[in-house]
């Protein structure tokens, strides 16, 4: 493979030669990032309306769409009776990590995100999903791949975590094997950031790739790629996010963590019902100057505002990363979710 023009470390990683190093590297961000990302929160609101001994809540939130309605729990927190600090992070092993750290008390991100952060000893429970899909493969538009099965001696650009999850998956459905080196019947390569994906694919140093909505749309539109069927077909569904409290947190504060989901409830609902609000609120508070409205109109028709989640499929999830050596502990979904201060929630708020 050619090695791109401007900086190739930007999104191309052809082998994972750097990897003890990065473990190492990766320490130290995580103490970085607790501690810069506590420094220069996001913090959009505090409830007024709270009674003085309620706890600030800290909400490790990410700046980007499907997790919008986290955000807009800010404008619901005096409604509630609740007081929310939410500091907004890039990936979700961040929003993890500040709640390994003790930086927050409530984390969100793809459930994978979850399962590896409870299966890396962190007192964490699984309390609620959060929207759905928002992911796209995409090929090429002179690759002649249509299908999964016309992936077979391709280059497939992924994303770690999430997007690599569903790949394994999609790929051990279909047959095919894959490895970062030529002679499986794909060959992967992983890519540091969405925006990088079609990049790559433009390039011609991958043949398809996996990115987060609204980038699959976007390279469709512009010309040089075409759509592949959603993945979303195998165990792990519709891809739900989820949202993750501490053990401390939930011990501590059970009314104040109660009524926080039913303000997510609240707002999640607000996105779904009242697209206009959603859309204002994403675009001119929580995702301002990172998404025009050309792109949100794009990213729309492939995500759900949901807050669905079950056990089994949680189990899925731990049951692939597993088997596919994400993490290596073995874990029963009803021990590590506990979903009754969602359905409370749907019931008070009438979902």
């Amino acid at each position: 493979m050619r090695q791109p023009a401007g900086n190739p470390a930007y999104y191309v990683h052809q082998k994972d030669q750097t990897r003890k190093r990065d473990a190492g590297e990766e320490n130290v961000q995580r103490r970085q990032v607790i501690l810069a990302g506590a420094a220069a929160a996001s913090a959009f609101a505090i409830g007024r309306g709270a009674r003085a001994d309620t706890p600030t809540i800290r909400i490790a939130n990410l700046d980007i769409g499907p997790f919008a309605p986290v955000a807009y729990v800010s404008k619901l927190a005096d409604k509630y009776g609740i007081k929310v600090q939410i500091t907004g992070f890039r990936t979700g092993l961040q929003s993890a990590q500040a709640v390994s750290g003790g930086a927050a008390d409530i984390g969100v991100g793809g459930v994978e995100a979850a399962v590896t952060t409870i299966a890396g000893g962190t007192p964490a429970t699984i309390i609620a999903g959060c929207t759905n899909g928002g992911l796209g493969w995409m090929a090429r538009k002179d690759s002649g791949i249509k299908t999964v099965t016309d992936l077979k001696g391709k280059k497939f650009g992924v994303i770690r975590g999430l997007h690599e999850l569903v790949m394994k998956a999609e790929f051990a459905k279909f047959g095919l094997t894959s490895s970062q080196d030529p002679g499986s019947d794909v060959q992967v390569f992983y890519i540091n950031a969405p925006p990088a994906v079609p990049v790559a694919l433009r390039n011609g140093d991958i043949d398809a790739g996996s990115a987060p909505e609204p980038f699959p749309t976007i390279a469709e539109q512009q010309g040089y790629a075409v759509r592949m069927p959603p993945p979303y077909d195998t165990p792990l569904l519709n891809l739900p996010r989820a949202l993750f409290a501490s053990h401390d947190f939930l011990t501590r504060y059970p009314d104040a963590a109660s009524r926080f989901v039913t303000a997510y409830v609240a707002a999640m609902k607000t996105f779904r019902d009242e697209p206009k609000v959603a859309e204002d609120f994403a675009l001119n508070d929580a995702l301002k100057g990172a998404m025009t409205a050309h792109d949100w109109e794009l990213t729309l028709p492939n995500q759900g505002w949901d807050v669905a989640l079950s056990v089994p499929t949680v189990q899925s999830y731990i049951d692939l990363e597993n088997k596919y050596g994400m993490i290596r502990k073995s874990m029963k979904a009803q021990d590590i979710t506990d979903l009754s201060m969602l359905e409370k929630a749907k019931a008070t708020v009438g979902w």
